[in-house]
């Protein structure tokens, strides 16, 4: 196959994937700072990656490879063993642009509601953490 006609067929897609961390053991006992609620919570991360693929199809197993190759284990600051795991992909999102460049779109989705819902209302189901930011 000629890599050079295949490399122009290839377009660029976001593609948003989750994780999760997950903990293991009790914290240190000298860390009496770890409120019990805190360390009841669990973590999750949403995150949008970058991939170039002939199609929908190959960049979600692309994406899938890069997710599974960034899973890390580390211990916190409390002396806990943190494991973040890739859990699945969410959405992919073909970009419109070849090129990328400053002010390009990379992701995208709509969002169906029922018509008596605010753009807040909106804001505080889906993006709590950006409730308080002006």
């Amino acid at each position: 196959m000629d890599t050079k006609s295949t490399e122009a067929q290839t377009r660029w897609y976001a593609v948003k994937v989750l994780f999760e961390s997950v903990h293991s053991g009790d914290p240190l006992p000298d860390k009496s700072d770890v409120a019990d609620t805190d360390y009841n919570l669990k973590l999750f991360e949403e995150r949008i990656i970058l991939v170039k693929a002939l199609n929908e199809g190959q960049a979600n197993e692309k994406a899938e490879v890069y997710s599974k190759n960034s899973e890390d284990e580390y211990m916190n600051t409390y002396g806990v063993s943190i494991m973040v795991q890739f859990v699945r992909i969410l959405h992919t999102f073909e970009l419109n642009d070849d090129e990328l460049t400053d002010g390009t779109e990379i992701y995208a989705r709509f969002i169906h509601t029922s018509k008596e819902n605010t753009a807040m209302d909106i804001i505080k189901h889906y993006y709590p953490e950006a409730e308080h930011i002006e």
